[in-house]
């Protein structure tokens, strides 16, 4: 019986810099895809004539308008032709097995509609982490099922290392290009509320690390991740109960996240209504510090942020996501 076919969509902006390593990744590998498309977001440093130049017809350039990677993805993924689309970024490469295993593990678990893997972090110096997965699971292990309620609480596929089942990503409505930073994350939520999952724990993805890209949009992608726990809280991915309470609670922990940050940039009456947010899910501390915030006059934020007590209490209680144990389908 033939493997199916594998679509490899890149979304990449001025990344001549990094996209040939990308590339010859995935065409040196033991199983290559059928297709490669670079959307190029409107690039400005001649990666479409780069790629056209060095790669001819084995790559499809797909240009477009500079807009954002939510966008350009989601254009590339509407004319990929392949029975299971993958996922990479510019700045990632995949190890030379990474299809060739991931479509074993589809094979012996037919049931799974998208799938991920573990990944290292590499910087100039070499690998800095060895594991990605560490960061949010203990133990790291294989998983197979409904892994909705793990993604609720945690974002953990890696981009780069997803292949998602073509017909089930279209019949969840593929990307909305509505959330720019984290319209992955909003994709996979919506995947694993209709569809089985899996996670592999082969490290099969290289992940570019540089502190830039960690600080950068991160206030964007904390809002985007507050719009998506709110449709969580909503019901509008799954209407269990537990699941939007979960919802909720992270909802309103990225919601004073954001509030504080819009505060210590002197925002303040942004910063009130999103600690207005934040009053009603959590724990009860927080809740009563959110509520406080949000009804304190503005001309009086400044002075009170000041105290370095008060200071202190505030950031104390900054949500952090906490590391899964054990959960997940086996």
């Amino acid at each position: 019986m033939s493997r199916p076919t594998v679509s490899a969509v890149f979304a990449a902006y001025n990344a001549t810099w990094c996209i040939a390593r990308a590339i010859d990744s995935l065409l040196e590998g033991t199983v290559v895809p059928d297709e490669i498309i670079v959307c190029d977001d409107g690039s400005t440093d001649g990666m479409p004539e780069y790629i056209e130049g060095k790669y001819g017809d084995r790559v499809q350039v797909l240009r477009l308008p500079h807009r954002n990677a939510a966008a350009a993805r989601r254009d590339g993924l509407a004319i990929a032709k392949g029975d299971w689309l993958a996922f990479i970024d510019a700045d990632d490469w995949w190890a030379p097995e990474k299809l060739e295993r991931q479509l074993t593990f589809l094979e012996k678990h037919p049931q799974v509609r998208w799938l991920s893997t573990d990944g290292d972090y590499v910087a100039e110096e070499g690998v800095v982490k060895e594991s990605w997965l560490g960061d949010y699971f203990q133990p790291v292990r294989e998983r197979a099922g409904d892994l909705f309620e793990p993604l609720v609480h945690r974002c953990f596929p890696l981009l780069s290392s997803m292949i998602v089942e073509r017909e089930a990503y279209h019949a969840v409505g593929g990307i909305d290009p509505t959330i720019v930073y984290s319209h992955d994350y909003d994709l996979w939520l919506r995947l694993a509320a209709r569809h089985p999952g899996g996670l592999m724990t082969d490290k099969l993805v290289h992940y570019w690390f540089h502190a830039a890209a960690l600080s950068r949009n991160f206030d964007a992608r904390h809002r985007d991740n507050l719009v998506i726990m709110e449709r969580v809280a909503a019901g509008a991915y799954r209407a269990e109960p537990e699941l939007r309470a979960l919802g909720a609670v992270r909802a309103a922990g990225l919601a004073y996240d954001v509030g504080i940050a819009a505060i210590r940039a002197g925002k303040y009456g942004e910063g009130r209504a999103f600690l207005a947010r934040a009053r009603d899910a959590g724990p009860a501390r927080r809740r009563a510090i959110a509520t406080f915030g949000s009804l304190v006059p503005a001309p009086l934020m400044k002075p009170l942020m000041q105290m370095s007590w008060l200071k202190q209490l505030v950031l104390r209680e900054r949500p952090t996501a906490p590391v899964l144990k054990g959960g997940g389908g086996a």
